[in-house]
């Protein structure tokens, strides 16, 4: 088994590095890097729970696979769905905020601070493009309790 991380979604968290040093370290390029490769049999469960908790998906599992188009884990077959990345699967939500609508109030940092943020800007701005699953709903949340309704979905 091998590890990824998508160096354009990570954020350099150190959720990685810290639930599994002995697999990731943050680099001084700003994002985790995967310091062992394969991953050894003993980390694969801690693996696949890191990347649960990875909060913008930037981690995933490349299997490895047989010769021809066949795809597998475990010796057993599997579908193309389910043989995607992390970061492939369920993300098709993208979000604007409308910067001459936004009021920098924070109620959606409030709701989704993965998603939103106002540190950098006097209005919101969004951290994460797509949106990952885990987080859509605090976004529609978030969307709905917009007072100017500045924050457009787009599915």
């Amino acid at each position: 088994m091998k590890a990824k991380v998508d160096q354009n979604l990570c954020i350099a968290c150190g959720i990685c590095e810290g639930g599994l040093p002995e697999v990731f370290l943050i680099g001084d390029a700003g994002y985790a890097k995967v310091i062992i490769d394969p991953i050894e049999a003993k980390f694969h469960d801690s693996l696949k729970q890191i990347i649960e908790e990875c909060p913008t998906t930037a981690i995933s599992i490349e299997e490895e696979t047989t010769t021809g188009s066949c795809c597998c884990q475990n010796g057993k077959p599997v579908d193309e769905e389910t043989s995607k990345t992390n970061t492939e699967r369920n993300i098709n939500m993208k979000i604007k905020v409308h910067d001459d609508l936004c009021i920098g109030c924070g109620i959606c940092e409030g709701i989704a601070p993965e998603v939103f943020s106002l540190e950098t800007e006097p209005y919101a701005v969004v951290l994460l493009d797509p949106i990952p699953e885990e987080f859509q709903d605090a976004v529609r949340e978030a969307a709905d309790a917009c007072p100017e309704a500045a924050i457009v979905i787009e599915e």
